[in-house]
C-alpha cells in the first residue's frame, strides 16, 4: 500500500486495485487535485485498474468543473467503479445529484455506510 497526502486529500492505493480517497474537512476539491491523484495512483501501479472508495465525513467544496472532470471518460479511464460515501445529508444529496446530472461513465453509487461501500467496491475487483 502507498499513501499520498496533500492539503486536500489522503489517498491510499493498494496493490489489488482498491483505492481509498478521503477528502479533508473544509477543503476545496478542484480539477488539479483530481488529475494529481490520478497521476499518483497510475505512477504507483501503472497497469492496474482501480475501484475507488471516495469518502468525506465533513463538508467540502466541489465546483462544476471538478464534477465535470470527475465524470469524464478521460479521467475515468483506468477505473472500474466509484463508491461515494458520507453520512452527511448535504453530501448525500450532492452525491446523488452528481450521479444523476453528470452521469459518470463507470458504475458509481452513493453509500452512507462505509462497510457496504467497501464491500461493493471489493466485489468488483
Amino acid at each position: 500500500m502507498k499513501t499520498f497526502e496533500t492539503e486536500v486529500y489522503v489517498m491510499n492505493v493498494y496493490e489489488d486495485g482498491y483505492l481509498e480517497f478521503k477528502v479533508k474537512k473544509d477543503s476545496l476539491l478542484d480539477p488539479d487535485d483530481l488529475w494529481l491523484s490520478r497521476k499518483q495512483s497510475l505512477d504507483y501501479a501503472p497497469d492496474k485498474k482501480f475501484a475507488v472508495l471516495m469518502e468525506a465525513q465533513d463538508f467540502f467544496q466541489i465546483g462544476t468543473e471538478t464534477r465535470r472532470v470527475a465524470a469524464s471518460r478521460e479521467y475515468s479511464e483506468g477505473m472500474i467503479a466509484v463508491a461515494l460515501c458520507s453520512k452527511n445529508l448535504s453530501l448525500k444529496i450532492l452525491g446523488s445529484l452528481y450521479i444523476k446530472i453528470n452521469k459518470p461513465p463507470i458504475p458509481t453509487k452513493f453509500f452512507d455506510d462505509r462497510e457496504k461501500a467497501k464491500e461493493w467496491i471489493k466485489s468488483l475487483l
